[in-house]
C-alpha cells in the first residue's frame, strides 16, 4: 500500500507524458544514452511530489484530490518532502555527468513549477498557468538540450509544449470549477470566464501552428510531420471556436482529452519525421 501511496505522487500520468516530450525530443537530437533519461525522469518525479508536499491543504479541499497519498493522510507530509527532494537530487546529480547545460534546464524545470507557479503565482493570480507553464516545457527542451545545446528547434519544440499547458489545465479546471472554488484557487476560467478562456485557448493553439512550420522549416523535417501534425491541430482549433461560441461545462473533459490527443499527435510527428529525415 506504501509503496502505490509513493508511485501515486509522482502522478505517473502526467510523469509519463512529459517524459515522451523529453524522450522524442532527445532522440530526435541524436540522443541514444540512458542517463538523460532517468535524470530528467528522477527530476519530474521528484519536482512532482514536493508540488503535492506543498499544494496538500488544496488538495484536502477538492473532491477530485482529496484521496491522493498525503490528504488521505496514507503518507506523511515530512516523507513526502525527503522523497521528492532525494528523487530531484539524484536525477539533478546524473544530469550534471551528462552536461551542464542540460542540468540548468532540468533545474529551471523544479524553479517554474515549485517557486513560480504552486508559491508565487497559483493561489494569487489567474495569469499563473501562462508563465508557470514553462515548468511544463522544460523536459522537451531538455531532451534536445542533452544532445544538441541551446539551439533553435530545442526552443520551438519546447514552445509546442508551452501553448498546449492551457488548454490542458483550464480545461479541467473548467469541468471541475466548483473544486477549485472552495479551494480558493484564481483560475483564469474562474475569474474571466468559460468564453473568454476558450478564446485564449484558440489563441495559443493559433500561434502553435505558426511554431509547427517555423520548426519543418527550420529543423528541417521530413513532410510527413504536416500530415500527422497539422490535421488534428487545425481539427482542436475548429472545436475550441466552436466551444466557445456555445461554452458548456460538460464538454469541458473532452475538450482536455483531445488537447492530449493533439500533443501525442504531434510528438508522434516529430518523431517520424525525424527518422524519415
Amino acid at each position: 500500500m506504501k509503496l502505490m501511496s509513493f508511485a501515486e505522487l509522482i502522478k505517473p500520468k502526467q510523469t509519463l507524458l512529459l517524459m515522451i516530450t523529453f524522450l522524442i525530443s532527445f532522440l530526435v537530437a541524436g540522443g541514444r544514452e540512458i542517463t538523460p533519461a532517468v535524470a530528467t525522469l528522477l527530476t519530474i518525479a521528484g519536482t512532482t511530489a514536493l508540488n503535492m508536499w506543498l499544494d496538500r491543504d488544496i488538495d484536502a479541499m477538492m473532491m477530485r484530490t482529496r484521496k491522493r497519498p498525503l490528504p488521505s493522510g496514507e503518507l506523511s507530509p515530512k516523507a513526502c518532502f525527503i522523497y521528492g527532494t532525494t528523487l530531484f537530487s539524484i536525477g539533478l546529480f546524473l544530469a550534471l555527468l551528462t552536461k551542464i547545460e542540460f542540468a540548468v534546464v532540468l533545474l529551471l524545470g523544479l524553479f517554474f513549477d515549485i517557486i513560480v507557479y504552486t508559491l508565487m503565482l497559483k493561489r494569487r493570480s489567474p495569469y499563473s498557468v501562462v508563465i508557470g507553464g514553462l515548468a511544463g516545457a522544460m523536459p522537451a527542451l531538455a531532451g534536445w538540450v542533452a544532445v544538441q545545446g541551446f539551439t533553435i528547434p530545442g526552443f520551438l519544440i519546447a514552445s509546442i509544449v508551452l501553448l498546449w499547458i492551457p488548454s490542458h489545465i483550464w480545461f479541467i479546471a473548467i469541468y471541475f470549477e466548483e473544486d477549485y472554488r472552495k479551494a480558493n484557487i484564481p483560475t483564469f476560467p474562474l475569474v474571466f470566464g468559460i468564453q473568454k478562456t476558450a478564446r485564449v485557448i484558440s489563441l495559443s493553439t493559433f500561434l502553435m501552428i505558426w511554431v509547427l512550420i517555423a520548426l519543418y522549416l527550420v529543423f528541417p523535417m521530413h513532410p510527413i510531420f504536416f500530415l500527422i501534425s497539422m490535421p488534428i491541430t487545425l481539427y482542436f482549433l475548429l472545436k475550441v471556436i466552436f466551444f466557445a461560441l456555445r461554452p458548456e461545462r460538460s464538454k469541458a473533459r473532452g475538450m482536455y482529452k483531445l488537447a492530449s490527443i493533439k500533443l501525442g499527435s504531434i510528438f508522434l510527428g516529430i518523431l517520424i519525421a525525424g527518422i524519415l529525415r
